[in-house]
């Protein structure tokens, strides 16, 4: 906004235009920007609002205010839930990396013993009980070894967690694998970006209801809405809405594996606007203050 507009807003404005600049003015100070106003335009701009009718609309309005400032207080909170799962699949993400490198470092050394026998029983006694986090490690007929982060596990827990006698069948479970931990964190990481995209939205249409066309907090969730669809990892190969294995470079062989790799949540998935979490939100948070 120019100070030629400013300064007309604050000489000829109507009520509803200057109750705007004095809160657009307060919104940019309470987040550390630049302001609109001095402080004596400020205070001379809270002083013009003397009529019965400009008093109601300055009271509705810093009640819709404060509405819509906590709410945001609350997005921004919910905006580190959805950054906090996006690290932890992303953590997973590098030690799965790590865990392939491992693999194929080893069947490296392996290939350069010459004799299948010799070389199959050292992969048989270097996978004895060596195993990455959430991993498990097989030694192979051709005397390599393969790590895999998707196999199932002996349990002796029931459905609640609770322990079962030794002497009982013990269930196989996937939960102790990478593959399982990372779509549970996938999930989760799902979940808080819909419930983040619902609130955000919730905000953006009571303002628009209740014409309270404030810009910074626009902005403020645009650059929020932006952190949540940033990719979590740099490497289009675990990146569920990518096309290729390799950056925008088609390669046939590499491109089959694609399937494969997928771990991350795709645009689509979370830019979905959950109606229940919306009505809470915009219910509780919005209109019932």
């Amino acid at each position: 906004m120019s100070k030629k507009d400013i300064s007309k807003i604050l000489l000829t404005g109507t009520p509803k235009q200057r109750l705007l600049l004095f809160i657009e003015d307060n919104t940019r100070y309470k987040y550390g920007l630049e302001r609109l106003l001095t402080d004596g335009d400020k205070n001379a701009l809270a002083n013009s609002f003397k009529k019965p009718n400009e008093i109601k609309l300055w009271n509705e309005w810093l009640k819709t205010d404060r509405a819509v400032s906590n709410s945001i207080m609350n997005l921004q909170g919910l905006k580190f839930e959805v950054l906090m799962h996006y690290s932890d699949l992303r953590g997973y993400i590098l030690v799965w990396n790590s865990i392939e490198n491992a693999e194929l470092l080893v069947n490296s050394v392996l290939h350069e013993i010459k004799d299948p026998k010799e070389r199959k029983r050292i992969a048989e006694d270097g996978a004895k009980g060596i195993n990455l986090l959430f991993s498990k490690t097989y030694p192979d007929e051709e005397g390599y070894v393969e790590i895999k982060i998707d196999f199932e596990k002996d349990s002796y827990k029931d459905e609640t967690g609770k322990l079962i006698g030794y002497k009982d069948q013990p269930k196989k479970t996937k939960e102790y694998s990478l593959w399982y931990v990372m779509n549970n964190v996938r999930k989760n990481a799902t979940a808080s970006a819909i419930k983040f995209l619902s609130w955000s939205q919730a905000i953006l249409d009571y303002m628009e209801e209740e014409d309270f066309n404030v810009k910074t907090y626009k902005e403020l969730i645009n650059k929020m809405t932006e952190d949540v669809y940033r990719p979590i990892v740099g490497w289009t190969k675990y990146l569920s809405d990518q096309k290729y294995f390799i950056a925008d470079i088609p390669h046939k062989r590499a491109d089959k594996l694609k399937s494969k790799y997928n771990i991350t949540p795709t645009i689509e998935e979370i830019q979905v606007i959950d109606l229940d979490i919306y009505n809470h939100f915009k219910n509780n948070y919005l209109r019932d203050e």
